[in-house]
């Protein structure tokens, strides 16, 4: 079986001037969360992931979040 990981932006609309950073952002964290599944497993992969839309100012988690 080949391992698959999904990551997304979140719900909602951004701004269309938002649009290639928040794929370079999706893109980046599916990379990197792909990388630690093969190598590490599931949990890691997910947290690794998570981690770099975190770090991400552009997303609405972590360093970019807002309060509600």
């Amino acid at each position: 079986m080949k391992p698959t990981l999904i990551v997304h932006g979140g719900a909602g609309r951004w701004k269309d001037s938002l649009d290639e950073a928040k794929l370079r952002g999706v893109r980046q964290a599916a990379k990197i969360g792909f990388q630690t599944l093969v190598n590490e497993g599931a949990l890691d992969a997910v947290e690794a992931a998570v981690k770099v839309m975190e770090d991400d100012p552009v997303f609405n988690a972590g360093s970019g979040s807002v309060l509600n």
